[in-house]
């Protein structure tokens, strides 16, 4: 048995926490009860005395008996283990009682004694029998169970077979339905994890060594990222007595136990709040491929098969990075602290749906302006300046999160819609400036609230982008005029990028964009449905198409604002450039600022 089979058993069965059982185990093997219980192998070397180890038992008051029978039926050697080349497996090397050791280091005793005495003892055999019947065209089975020879289960009684007898039929009888029930339920979210689970996951993923499992467990209870929850379940032969000992219980027991005691990891919210911020900032971090790549590197050195200098060299240059990288993001785990554990987070009103969760979003007004997901317990900062409204409930077809529109402060502000995701997240690469992205302190960030709004967004479909919305470029600067969505009834293009402004038609019921462009400049052609009181067409006309540039008519209804120019010549054609530094911007090769393990 290796020593985290010792640990999960303890946990899950013995009702004491991995970092006690290992303290246990040590002072059991330190008083010559037990071999070195730091092992990984459950193979036992060719040379083992399985006789001699087994006849230090036979004078035992709980299981000398069966000992004895066994030695003298004969035992059967193990068939099957892994060899890991440090030590043999955990067994018992003397025999004791629980006057001579107390009651946890008993239990665990115990355990050990029984389960090596198993791994020696026979097989157990069972007749499995399945029967099939149809009712009404429908195929249904029942599985019965029944013992031929107990075997290994008569001393490890927790394994034993439930047996389920079943009335002998014959193929082609007819029997009688007595009831027929239909049962209605719903899936439920997977438990928390146990203890014992989690060994076997860190087992499983290569995090941690026999030697230091128990103490990363006991490091995240101490340090209150997760608390222990102690659930029993009722059996027969099952004496449970509890003493509060230090804030804790203890649970002493006869060894007749067939069900276990659950020790679940139940985390909290400062774990899970660290948890989020380290996903938010570098999901690398809150992985087990860090841990697990440099166990395997270690592994590899042992082995001769890897350059220890080099390794260390690398892993010490990879966590620089990496800590260089957190600390330039960490107002994102500021951020969720101050949502998590600050009155604000009550004092925000509900806003908008998450595309996550699709629950709502509180918008915290105080600054910075931010959405805060109680549910994804994630933080979404939005522009510091204007008046922030749901967009119809309207959703971004990329994310599924609910639009908002940001209106600035004074007659002439602009206004536009915004996903919150894409805002903090931009998707795309190549995006030059991002909204609100002044310049902070000396160290260059960026302010909070900086980000990509839709008339920054080159989604090529979306309804709300800079390729749907986009008219012309704009005269003063390398931006783009965009449709005011919400401008009505004083309708106006905005540049995304300055605050030049051109007043339309005034009065229109309503302005939209169309596919088509114009030849003569590849601007946008633009659709005007005038009021029938005011419209300027002949015959009382109201539907008029056209480019605001080159079109007479059109180009004389516009008026232009904080500009000195605006005519089809005034700066080149279509609707500007969209160059710049996106995410993966730039040229030349691409360096990860997190500093991934997985290529190295």
């Amino acid at each position: 048995m290796a020593s985290n089979k010792v640990l999960m058993i303890a946990s899950s069965a013995l009702g004491f926490g991995p970092q006690m059982a290992m303290q246990v185990a040590e002072r059991l093997y330190t008083q010559g009860f037990i071999s070195y219980p730091r092992t990984e192998s459950t193979a036992y070397p060719s040379s083992f005395d399985f006789r001699g180890t087994l006849g230090a038992q036979v004078n035992n008051p709980v299981w000398g008996s069966y000992v004895q029978r066994l030695l003298t039926d004969g035992y059967q050697k193990p068939r099957s283990g892994t060899d890991a080349g440090d030590h043999p497996p955990v067994t018992p090397l003397r025999s004791a009682t629980e006057d001579m050791l107390g009651n946890d280091a008993w239990r665990l005793y115990g355990y050990v004694c029984k389960h090596f005495i198993g791994t020696v003892s026979p097989d157990c055999k069972y007749v499995r029998t399945k029967a099939e019947f149809s009712i009404g065209g429908e195929l249904f089975h029942c599985v019965g169970q029944r013992v031929l020879v107990k075997g290994f289960t008569s001393i490890m009684p927790w394994l034993a077979v439930n047996e389920k007898n079943l009335p002998q039929f014959t193929k082609g009888e007819k029997i009688e339905v007595v009831r027929v029930d239909l049962h209605e339920g719903m899936t439920s979210p997977p438990k928390y994890l146990s203890e014992s689970e989690l060994i076997s996951l860190m087992e499983k993923n290569g995090i941690g060594t026999d030697a230091s499992i128990s103490v990363h467990i006991n490091n995240i209870c101490e340090r209150n990222y997760v608390q222990v929850s102690i659930l029993l379940l009722c059996a027969e032969n099952l004496l449970i007595s509890f003493k509060l000992v230090f804030t804790r219980l203890l649970f002493c027991f006869t060894f007749n136990w067939q069900v276990q005691a659950g020790r679940k990891l139940v985390p909290t919210a400062l774990g899970i709040t660290l948890i989020r911020g380290y996903q938010c900032i570098d999901p690398d971090l809150c992985l087990p491929d860090i841990r697990s790549f440099i166990e395997q590197q270690i592994t590899l050195v042992a082995k001769g098969q890897a350059d220890h200098l080099r390794v260390v060299q690398h892993v010490l240059q990879q966590f620089q990075q990496k800590y260089s990288y957190f600390v330039k993001q960490i107002e994102n785990m500021d951020a969720l602290f101050e949502a998590q554990f600050s009155p604000l987070a009550d004092s925000g009103r509900v806003l908008s749906k998450c595309g996550k969760c699709l629950r709502y979003m509180k918008h915290i007004s105080t600054q910075p302006s931010r959405l805060y997901c109680n549910t994804c317990e994630e933080v979404y900062y939005l522009p510091q300046k204007g008046t922030i409204k749901l967009y119809k409930e309207l959703t971004c077809p990329l994310d599924n999160f609910e639009l908002l529109i940001c209106s600035m402060p004074g007659p002439d502000g602009k206004s536009f819609s915004l996903c919150p995701y894409c805002y903090n997240s931009p998707p795309f690469e190549g995006i030059d400036t991002l909204f609100g992205a002044a310049k902070c302190g000396s160290s260059g960030k960026l302010g909070k609230g900086a980000g990509m709004p839709c008339f920054l967004c080159p989604h090529p479909t979306c309804r709300h982008s800079l390729i749907s919305q986009g008219v012309c470029a704009c005269p003063e600067c390398s931006g783009t005029l965009v449709l005011d969505p919400v401008s009505a009834p004083k309708w106006r293009l905005c540049c995304n990028m300055c605050n030049f402004l051109v007043l339309l038609p005034q009065g229109a019921h309503q302005i939209s964009t169309t596919p088509e462009r114009c030849p003569e400049c590849d601007s946008t052609i633009i659709e005007v449905d005038f009021n029938k009181k005011t419209t300027p067409l002949e015959d009382g006309a109201t539907l008029y198409t056209g480019c605001i540039l080159c079109d007479e008519l059109l180009h004389s209804l516009v008026e232009m604002k904080y500009g000195k120019s605006f005519f089809r010549g005034s700066r080149g054609r279509g609707r500007g450039s969209r160059r710049g530094r996106g995410r993966g911007r730039g040229t030349g090769k691409m360096v990860d600022p997190k500093m991934s393990f997985r290529d190295f």
